[in-house]
């Protein structure tokens, strides 16, 4: 296993060491790959649980009832807003910004919803039925009947419906997840090391990532930290999107970081620093569900950032001569 990921996190490292145009290929080599086995697990799933109708679809869902120990209440609105913010950091957050500073125009955005639409929904649908299958499973009821919330790696799920190919599905969906999100890192590193070759740093960020995918207690996780990780990361894309829109017309200056040549922009981190803090504050002093608060937190951030830079940026913007253009 050990060597597995190894190989794998140094195929990755390279592919996504090589930059944008690599990264776009492999991507368009293997989603149409993945999409069919998404859609082939589902279909599979559907005829495993003799599902011969709607009704019968709609009555693996059951009526609820309390949560396992150590679990919580899972409404309608937690799986929504957990579905629609689990990528927050790509989405609202503009690490997709990354790839799309290359779109040649506005509408390529929307390849994004696409992505989303395939990626958070089929997907997703297929994983739930394949899951429903799994807890028909001797090995589940056992689980379940001592009190046990039955966890499976997705590896299994998908073998169990479609062989061989639904493992190769599930590794080339994490290469392809993983990809640009190691490219995104890469591009990070060097911002803050700007003389350093981008190949290096990017390999540097995805050496990291590749060993902690060696330890199972962390990439078990993988649910808790991409929420985590989403609500500390999503207020920023609100900095982009209000410096964007309304930045000129409440009096900032935008692009004012590389304009001033200031190295460290303390408009940007207090406003995350603030609405990250009190929003987590709430989630755990309160037990809210953390998905519930990372629209508020992205408004707050956006607002935040508006007015400290009102305040901010005065100073430095009487020293010179004439404006920042």
């Amino acid at each position: 296993m050990v060597i597995i990921v190894l190989a794998l996190g140094a195929v990755i490292s390279l592919i996504a060491a090589k930059g944008y145009n690599t990264v776009a290929k492999a991507a368009n080599y293997m989603s149409p790959v993945i999409v069919l086995a998404f859609i082939a697990c589902g279909i599979v799933a559907l005829i495993q649980l003799d599902i011969k109708s709607f009704s019968d679809f709609w009555n693996i869902w059951g009526e609820g009832s309390d949560p396992l120990p150590g679990q919580i209440k899972y409404t309608f609105w937690h799986v929504l807003l957990w579905s629609w913010f689990a990528n927050a950091a790509m989405h609202i957050g503009m690490s997709d910004l990354s790839v799309f500073r290359f779109a040649k125009k506005a509408s390529a955005g929307w390849t994004t919803a696409g992505g989303i639409y395939i990626g958070h929904y089929i997907a997703w649908i297929a994983a739930a039925l394949l899951y429903a299958v799994y807890l028909k499973s001797p090995e589940a009821q056992i689980m379940l009947a001592n009190g046990e919330a039955p966890t499976v790696a997705p590896g299994p799920l998908a073998y169990n419906a479609i062989g061989v190919f639904g493992i190769i599905a599930v590794i080339l969906a994490g290469w392809t997840t993983a990809n640009p999100t190691i490219y995104r890192a890469g591009l990070a590193f060097q911002a803050i090391m700007p003389k350093t070759s981008t190949f290096w740093v990017t390999i540097l960020a995805a050496g990291v990532a590749t060993i902690a995918g060696l330890f199972p207690a962390f990439a078990m996780q993988l649910l808790g930290f991409v929420a985590l990780y989403g609500f500390i990361l999503a207020p920023i894309g609100a900095i982009i999107v209000f410096e964007y829109f309304f930045g000129i017309k409440a009096g900032i200056e935008p692009f004012y970081a590389e304009k001033s040549g200031i190295k460290f922009n303390w408009a940007v981190f207090g406003a995350w620093a603030i609405s990250f803090g009190i929003f987590y504050f709430v989630s755990i002093q309160f037990d809210v569900f953390l998905s519930f608060l990372i629209i508020p937190a992205w408004i707050s951030c956006g607002v935040l950032y508006v007015i400290l830079s009102r305040w901010y940026q005065k100073p430095h913007l009487k020293n010179k001569e004439q404006p920042l253009l």
